[in-house]
């Protein structure tokens, strides 16, 4: 009990300075702070206060002002906190160590398996300064991946700190998913309802991008609206990543596609750039170009001068990546399933669902493509096979709980399955289509996602770019569109890098007829067992020549003049021609370095580091039966005020185990990034807890008093143990480490060293802060 005129400190609130009991009484004390120049009040069962010892000689008129928060001066003090404090520190101190330094403990805080090539790559990007990277594998190779190992490794690093993400309208509200899900990285969705907010709330003159320093912005949206674009230059982002960066095309001559003109000029005032693209260099050389001429301009000013460099093997500036499938191995195969149908009911040129068009009928060419087009695309209401054959084995992959994705070219047809799907097998089935709002196609995916969720998922091309629906079993093809780039954007759907099982694709080969020689020709262009590698962009020449067949009295494809260019353009991507230019590529022998050097103890050291801190703050922490899953509670019985990004209330159940992370999302994942692991290791870094000890070792063979120092450099830190001589005494290291003797909290009244240890103690802390930061001091006697 507290009396007046005591001396205090608050262990958790150390700002406060020293502090003096004015009043007691009815189960509350008075504190006068000085220093804070504040008198509050706290109850007398509040245990954050300890005793303030002064030092002899303190001049009782200046007490407060000659106080002082050193190290040393609060060891002298005998104002200490214990040993569990202080090894919580110390493993602290090692955890940011192992996730600061240049190894691989930086890049792996995301809910997500983390591929060996996907860590090269991010490596490789972050070494150069500034980072400005074409990021080129091929699809499904985690392009998304990289660049947020990428951006989270700058914000950690504090390389950035305003970062914008440029994506398509379709892809926006993914990114946000993605970057707060997989990384506790909290951006807005600055679209344009959100931009009118800033400006009609703050002023005209507020730019939304600096008001939301991290932000989401649609692609259109920028393209649309002139101001938008330039708020958006004004910001001079630290960080700017551009998805989909192949729709920003420049023609030789041509000034550039509007996209191309309205994110040139963002890309120029940024420091750091992303440029993700699904298309290689062999397959689009001068959209590739393009790209690098966005990322550094000086150095891919010509044209020509780049086709020559291509030609002479010169090796490209390090500044992209490449990898594709066959530099990693071992993916799972692509399983084309064909279902042969008898005959293709109605087919000849039907528009839409009921009209049927006589060859002989001239048509404008717009018009007859289009009937075509449907014909292949539309249900039939009076007897589809395509329909009879998923209805007889839907019920299977039901009893199953697999998951299948099915693919239509046209809203109609999306309707109408739907409809007749959930007649007859009387289950729901999810949507995926453009008239749906970005959170309502969410809800259906995730919905879908889910284990008792729907077996089946239909949509438009809609759902072809950048979703990812690994999980599902197998993909329906119910169409084949004749661009191949779509094809192989709806496989790619299910074909990603984290897949463990084939791909199954399921297609429809009529008899005969048209819609037959499109299933042979995409059967010979190999699309249903391998990636056409990023060369779909290119074989515009497939999708011209079925056009082409669409005009012919009796529409008939030339199969082997078709496949002849396209087997050329494949062998050439196939074979790399440029790929040994791209500097520091991926290979598969570059995969066990990386894994071996991924540090086996960060994961253990992480939930060891925070369920302790957590105890010791007086949060409520409950050990869960699921695999290293905890509750942890920011409760009333804390005995800190606030953390760092946190207020009190706040509750989380999560897991420190990344493997049980991926597999139940609902789980918070306490990785790198995460409010709580953020927010305990700030506070365990830079407050006062754990800072100073007295230390007690026996068993040690000799009898000697001396210091421990914790020095830190940059991201590593040192234990320095230092006799009463001044020497540094490595040999008791094991002992201070616990690894030998036993060591335990020193009573502050059992702590007697020799009069010299005060003077010498100041002089070490002195002539270390010209080396190094000072970060914890703890006096130590050891006994036999």
């Amino acid at each position: 009990m507290f009396q007046i005129g005591d001396k205090v400190l608050h262990q958790f609130n150390r700002e406060f300075g020293p502090g003096e009991v004015i009043s007691v009484g009815q189960g509350r004390m008075t504190v006068r702070f000085p220093r804070l120049g504040e008198t509050l009040q706290f109850g007398l069962d509040d245990h954050a206060f300890v005793p303030l010892v002064l030092p002899a000689g303190t001049d009782p008129e200046r007490w407060a002002e000659e106080w002082s928060d050193d190290l040393v001066e609060r060891l002298l003090r005998r104002e200490v906190d214990t040993l569990r404090a202080l090894r919580n520190r110390l493993d602290a101190l090692r955890l940011m160590e192992i996730r600061e330094a240049d190894g691989l403990g930086s890049y792996l805080g995301g809910r997500l398996r983390v591929f060996p090539h996907q860590i090269h790559v991010a490596e490789a990007a972050c070494q150069t300064d500034p980072v400005r990277w074409l990021l080129a594998d091929e699809v499904g190779l985690g392009k998304t991946v990289e660049a947020c190992l990428i951006l989270s490794r700058l914000l950690r690093t504090k390389r950035a700190e305003r970062v914008m993400v440029i994506a398509p309208r379709t892809l926006a509200v993914q990114w946000l998913g993605e970057l707060y899900r997989k990384f506790h990285q909290i951006f807005v969705l600055l679209d344009e309802e959100r931009r009118n907010d800033v400006w009609k709330d703050m002023g005209a003159e507020f730019n939304p991008f600096e008001v939301h320093a991290r932000s989401v912005v649609p692609l259109e949206d920028l393209v649309q609206d002139t101001r938008a674009q330039r708020a958006a230059i004004a910001a001079r982002p630290d960080l700017l990543v551009i998805d989909e960066a192949h729709r920003l095309e420049r023609r030789p001559g041509h000034p550039g596609s509007p996209a191309y003109r309205t994110v040139a000029p963002i890309t120029g005032a940024a420091r750091h750039a992303l440029l993700l693209s699904a298309t290689p260099l062999e397959a689009d050389t001068h959209g590739f170009f393009r790209l690098l001429e966005l990322l550094w301009p000086e150095r891919f000013s010509s044209w020509e001068t780049f086709q020559n460099q291509l030609r002479e093997g010169i090796p490209l500036y390090p500044c992209t990546s490449s990898t594709r499938r066959i530099d990693i191995g071992g993916l799972p195969p692509r399983l084309g399933q064909r279902v042969e149908l008898e005959e293709w009911p109605e087919l000849e040129f039907r528009l839409g669902n009921t009209l049927a068009m006589p060859a002989a009928r001239p048509l404008e060419r717009h018009t007859r493509e289009e009937a075509v087009q449907r014909s292949l695309a539309a249900p039939v209401p009076e007897r589809d096979l395509r329909l009879e054959w998923i209805l007889s084995e839907a019920p299977r992959w039901k009893r199953r709980r697999e998951k299948s994705l099915l693919f239509v070219g046209e809203r109609a047809a999306l309707d109408f399955l739907k409809q007749e799907l959930e007649f007859k097998l009387h289950q729901r089935v999810a949507v995926f289509h453009e008239d749906l709002s970005l959170a309502q196609r969410d809800l259906e995916v995730s919905q879908f996602a889910q284990p008792d969720g729907p077996s089946l998922l239909i949509s438009t091309e809609c759902g072809g770019e950048g979703r990812n629906f690994e999980f599902c079993r197998r993909l329906i093809l119910f169409d084949l569109p004749w661009n191949a780039a779509l094809v192989e954007q709806r496989i790619g759907r299910l074909d990603r890098i984290s897949r463990t099982r084939p791909v199954e694709i399921v297609y429809f080969r009529p008899g005969s007829g048209f819609a037959r020689e499109v299933a042979e020709l995409y059967e010979a262009l190999g699309i249903f067992k391998e990636p056409l590698g990023g060369l779909e962009r290119s074989l515009t020449h497939v999708e011209a020549a079925i056009r082409e067949a669409v005009h012919q009295p009796e529409p008939s494809l030339d199969l082997e003049s078709i496949l002849t260019e396209s087997r050329e353009l494949r062998a050439r991507t196939h074979d790399g021609v440029y790929q040994h230019l791209h500097q520091n590529r991926y290979t598969a022998a570059h995969g066990p370095e990386i894994v071996a050097r991924i540090p086996a103890e960060l994961e253990r050291l992480n939930e060891q580091v925070i369920v302790e801190a957590c105890r010791q703050f007086g949060f409520e922490v409950v050990d869960r039966a699921e695999k290293r899953t905890w509750y942890i509670e920011f409760g009333a019985l804390a005995n800190i005020d606030d953390l760092s990004g946190i207020s009190p209330g706040s509750r989380w159940l999560g897991t420190f185990d990344r493997e049980a992370a991926v597999e139940r999302e609902t789980l918070d994942f306490f990785g790198a990034g995460h409010p709580l692991v953020e927010g305990v290791l700030d506070e365990l870094t830079h407050g006062h807890r754990g800072q100073v000890a007295l230390l007690s070792a026996s068993g040690t063979k000799q009898r000697a008093h001396g210091l421990l120092l914790v020095l830190k450099r940059g991201a590593t830190f040192e234990m320095v143990p230092i006799d009463l001589e001044g020497r540094v005494r490595n040999e008791w290291l094991p002992i201070l480490r616990g690894e030998s003797g036993r060591l335990t909290d020193l009573h502050p009244s059992r702590w007697n060293p020799p009069e010299s240890f005060a003077d010498l103690a100041r002089a070490v802390l002195q002539h270390a802060r010209q080396q190094a930061t000072p970060v914890a001091l703890a006096g130590v006697e050891l006994l036999p």
